[in-house]
């Protein structure tokens, strides 16, 4: 990825993701160095690996749930199930949470289930 046309760039975004990730956009307004710069670590991070990209989601979408940013559980959580997460993974993450920051989050994940519940309704209509 090094030295890659900031052109080019976007277009590989646009064909893996369907657009062009926000940070990227903001970092290309500081210049097209640190576009180039945010765009290739977000190649290191997401692309192959050690951790399959499913496990990554899992553990972006632990992140954001733990921190409680909704918005961002919600990507996460697509992103998980297009990679092959199933609901009975997802619930352990969501349950170890739970665990992890303490039982008034289940208030917070009930709309994230609510919302695991109309991509698997969704995705059954597709199939």
């Amino acid at each position: 990825m090094n030295n890659i046309d900031p052109m080019e760039l976007r277009k590989a975004f646009k064909e893996q993701f369907g657009f062009y990730p926000p940070c990227n956009v903001g970092a290309a307004e500081l210049g097209e160095d640190m576009e180039r710069i945010i765009g290739e670590y977000h190649h290191l991070i997401w692309g192959e690996g050690a951790i399959p990209l499913k496990y990554r989601y899992l553990i972006a979408l632990a992140t954001a749930v733990y921190s409680e940013d909704d918005t961002r559980a919600k990507l996460e959580l697509i992103k998980a199930v297009k990679s092959g997460a199933t609901r009975e993974e997802i619930v352990e993450v969501l349950r170890q949470q739970v665990w992890m920051r303490g039982a008034p989050l289940i208030v917070k994940i009930i709309p994230l289930l609510k919302f695991l519940e109309r991509i698997d309704n969704v995705i059954e209509k597709e199939a």
